[in-house]
């Protein structure tokens, strides 16, 4: 896998957590209207997702446009500034890919702290604002194997395109089957956690990541 090169000309650099989402909100865009300017087709296209970012891509972003509405003098007029909120959702399962269904958990995400159980799926979702960049997740499993509670640091925004070595890294580190460094090294124990992957999928592993392995993985991680 040839390293990853930066894409994007605009004036915007992204860094580590970055994400349209992000940027949008900075500059006071719907992300929708940074994705899908002309100007910033050739990133679209190269990463597919404006939530999949590579640090050194560049996003264009225009100087706002001001918009001029007539209103009766003598009252009063509320504007209310459109803002999309990011929506975060883990999924919790075990070594067998079952779903951690009905597990008391609590989660912190910026100045916000939640507590609930998961559902069916294992999953814990909630909104949170674009801008945020960790969080931390702490799951009461009681089951063999894990320890009481379960903690996770969150790192939102910083997952890489799918199509280079950090972001098969980070998606096999998120599904369990790596433990190493996310140093985007395709060195002995990422090609064995791809192994390790392939053969839990039932798929032919030939040492390479073709274009089934790579789609697979990310189908499961949903992203």
């Amino acid at each position: 896998m040839e390293p990853l090169q930066p894409a994007g000309a605009g004036d915007v650099l992204v860094g580590d957590g970055d994400s349209i989402s992000s940027i949008a909100r900075a500059a006071g865009f719907l992300p929708d209207s940074l994705w899908d300017d002309p100007v910033n087709a050739s990133l679209k296209e190269a990463r597919g997702s404006g939530e999949v970012l590579l640090p050194g891509d560049r996003v264009t972003v225009r100087a706002p446009r001001f918009k001029k509405l007539a209103r009766p003098t003598g009252q009063r007029h509320v504007f209310r500034k459109a803002v999309i909120p990011c929506t975060l959702c883990v999924i919790l399962q075990d070594a067998e890919g079952q779903p951690l269904a009905g597990k008391a958990y609590e989660l912190v995400v910026g100045d916000m702290k939640l507590s609930g159980t998961t559902d069916d799926l294992g999953k814990v979702e909630c909104t949170i604002d674009p801008t945020t960049r960790r969080g931390m997740l702490k799951v009461w499993v009681a089951e063999p194997g894990f320890p009481d509670p379960w903690e996770r640091e969150l790192r939102l925004g910083s997952l890489h395109p799918q199509n280079c070595a950090s972001g098969v890294q980070q998606r096999l580190a998120n599904l369990g089957f790596y433990l190493g460094s996310l140093d985007g090294q395709l060195d002995e124990e990422t090609l064995g956690a791809l192994a390790a992957f392939a053969a839990a999928q039932k798929m032919d592993w030939t040492g390479d990541i073709d274009a089934p392995l790579a789609g697979k993985l990310v189908e499961l991680h949903g992203v």
